[in-house]
């Protein structure tokens, strides 16, 4: 949980940290929640209240049939979000989360389910409404008490991909599909009334304008965003649905960004000849404006070359949106230029997107979903083969199209091939919005080359951007003029930081993996970094555990951070204890003994030093979190709370 945002509360309110969130204002769903009085858990498939003061339990509450996996709150109501389908069987390749469909792991299966579950917490937890809807839970954001949650959901047909031999049985039962086949449905139990159909209608079925196959947008999945207002009765979430689909989630307080990345070599016409040479992976954005406490509107679409590591690699400014992603060999450009803009050389042919919806209806088409004609493929291209470059357009047209949107207008040809990059490389796009689309402004590539983003962080005009293949560059780049970003500051260094946390006085905390020369893990490395001068960022200090790993290096949720006193906890899988590593021979093997802890450090200026750990019985530590002069850690076993100058236990309340 964050330290930097201190809840601001009634006199009477504790001081306490809240969830680590990338933006300040934009709450993220999270399976620990306090406001200083109180600490809410979900584990177990039950909600618990935890007295602040007290130390007790003051109440739970089971949730049958579904496991609760994260809660929202806002005053005295909590919104659970639970996984409510089935699940894969742990040993078998899964670990109890929802399966996919049958041969293509990326999509939701027909018979997943979210539920989401609104709670009143002003005496003992009761149950205010239950609603589930098709498909699977993505994430969600709030901002003050309105919550915009997002799920994916995929039609309700057994049909096999492009790829395969049934291909024509698979068309012909889209052309016998309804309606119903294609949209998620939902039950909705509140204030003693049972409510069931269909999520949306077909007024409120979006679709970014395409060419067949343009890269991003697909026919096979849907995604939707249900908006509640925690202060309100539940209801079906006033949806709106966009026939897309969706791996990353981003928001401000104005926007919220869907992601999905979609790799594809070229095939034939046909469909029955997939092209050689490495795939093409890119990115689509749509971006929902999410101002006020209104419907959601799909406003615009852009698509970037490459993959982002997470929701990190988003970021608005200045109503910019500043995207970091990592090239692969074959990857394509992506335009610079504005919608209508004809790269030199080329010539304008009006292309009409094949499938486009009608006001009013609803119109699956067999395009979507399936790969772009060899000839429509845009052609790879180095990105940045210096500190700072600007890509050609390729013209792609990937303008949204809903019932209140006009039709696709004409879109430009792709540019001549150009000659592929040998070797992966990283690049910031800064992406502007143009009308209905998000057109790329500026580009800033060349970073890492033969390596992958590691981690990424915006601070406001500066991005820290970490790469990782034997060694850990750790870039600089200055947004402040978005037309022309440009690497400032780079610093190589052993391992690499996967999660980048700005603090106080130009400083930078980073969590991941010390490595030695050849890039071989050691284990868990918390660093510190100045980078108050961006030219020149260095590393002041570190904190190595041998052979372990940290969940904050893949969850943000679970880093801690306190500005008080500079605490940083973060949750450890490794060696307990740490005898001095230069009383260890060259190739000894490290004698601590193994376990899972919350390693307390506190940063001193430009010192990292160990304050304590804190271990659960037979339990993973999952999150921290501060509160007045204590600190609470939890696991599925029950809450640890400790003293914060010195983690001395001062109680633990069993859970499980």
């Amino acid at each position: 949980m964050s330290a930097d945002r201190a809840a601001p509360a009634a006199p009477t309110t504790p001081e306490h940290s809240t969830t680590n969130t990338q933006e300040v204002g934009v709450d993220e769903p999270d399976l620990v929640k306090s406001d200083g009085r109180r600490v809410l858990t979900v584990a177990n498939g039950r909600l618990t209240v935890v007295d602040t003061d007290t130390h007790k339990v003051t109440g739970s509450l089971a949730v049958p049939g579904a496991r609760a996996t994260e809660l929202l709150l806002s005053g005295d109501r909590a919104l659970l979000i639970l996984d409510g389908g089935p699940s894969l069987p742990k040993g078998k390749g899964g670990s109890g989360k929802m399966a996919p469909i049958p041969g293509d792991p990326g999509l939701p299966g027909t018979n997943m389910q979210a539920r989401f579950v609104l709670v009143d917490l002003t005496a003992a937890p009761r149950t205010l409404g239950d609603l589930t809807v098709d498909g699977a839970y993505a994430d969600a954001r709030q901002v003050g008490s309105t919550a915009r949650i997002v799920v994916r959901s995929r039609p309700r047909l057994n049909m096999s991909t492009y790829r395969t031999r049934d291909r024509d049985k698979a068309v012909d039962r889209i052309r016998r599909s309804t309606v119903g086949d294609w949209l998620p449905q939902f039950t909705l139990v509140a204030n003693g009334r049972t409510e069931s159909g269909n999520l949306v209608g077909c007024d409120r079925v979006s679709r970014p304008a395409s060419r067949a196959g343009e890269p991003g947008h697909t026919g096979a999945a849907t995604l939707s965003v249900l908006s509640f207002d925690l202060t309100r009765d539940l209801d079906k979430g006033d949806p709106v649905t966009v026939a897309a689909d969706v791996d990353n989630v981003y928001a401000s307080e104005s926007n919220l960004y869907l992601a999905t990345t979609t790799s594809r070599r070229a095939v034939s016409k046909d469909a029955k000849v997939i092209g050689g040479g490495p795939p093409s992976t890119t990115t689509a954005i749509n971006q929902l404006d999410i101002s006020g406490k209104g419907t959601p509107k799909l406003v615009a679409t852009g698509v970037v070359s490459g993959t982002m590591v997470n929701q990190y690699a988003m970021s608005e400014l200045g109503g910019n949106l500043r995207v970091a992603t990592t090239l692969r060999p074959g990857d394509p450009s992506i335009p610079q230029s504005g919608p209508g803009d004809v790269p030199p050389g080329d010539t304008a042919r009006s292309t009409t997107a094949p499938g486009t919806a009608k006001p009013g209806t609803f119109a699956p088409s067999t395009a979507q979903g399936g790969a772009a004609p060899a000839d429509s493929v845009p052609g790879s291209a180095p990105n940045g083969s210096s500190g700072s470059a600007i890509a050609p357009s390729d013209g792609t047209d990937t303008r949204p199209t809903s019932p209140s949107m006009p039709s696709a207008r004409p879109s430009t040809a792709p540019p001549p091939p150009i000659a592929p990059r040998s070797s992966s490389e990283s690049a910031i796009t800064v992406l502007a919005r143009n009308g209905d689309r998000l057109t790329q402004i500026g580009r800033v590539g060349g970073l890492g080359r033969t390596e992958r983003i590691m981690g990424v962080r915006f601070a406001g005009p500066i991005a820290y951007v970490v790469t990782f293949r034997q060694t850990d560059p750790l870039y600089t780049i200055d947004l402040s003029d978005p037309r022309n970003p440009r690497t400032v500051g780079e610093l190589k260094i052993n391992g690499y930081s996967a999660y980048l946390h700005p603090i106080a006085d130009g400083r930078l905390i980073g969590v991941g993996q010390d490595a030695t020369d050849s890039g071989a893990r050691l284990g868990t490395q918390v660093s510190l970094f100045d980078v108050r001068t961006p030219a020149d960022p260095t590393r002041v200090a570190q904190y190595t555990i041998p052979n372990g790993s940290s969940q904050a290096e893949q969850d943000a949720h679970a880093f801690l951070y306190w500005p008080k006193d500079g605490t940083v906890v973060v949750p450890v899988t490794g060696a307990y204890s740490t005898p001095d590593r230069s009383q260890i021979a060259p190739g000894e093997k490290y004698p601590g003994t193994r376990g899972t802890y919350a390693l307390v450090l506190r940063v001193d200026g430009t010192r990292i030093v160990e304050v304590g750990r804190v271990t659960h019985p037979d339990s993973r530590i999952l999150r921290s979190l501060v509160v007045s002069d204590e600190l609470w850690t939890v696991s599925a076993a029950g809450v640890s709370v400790d003293r914060l100058a010195d983690v001395r236990q001062v109680a633990w309340i069993p859970i499980g």
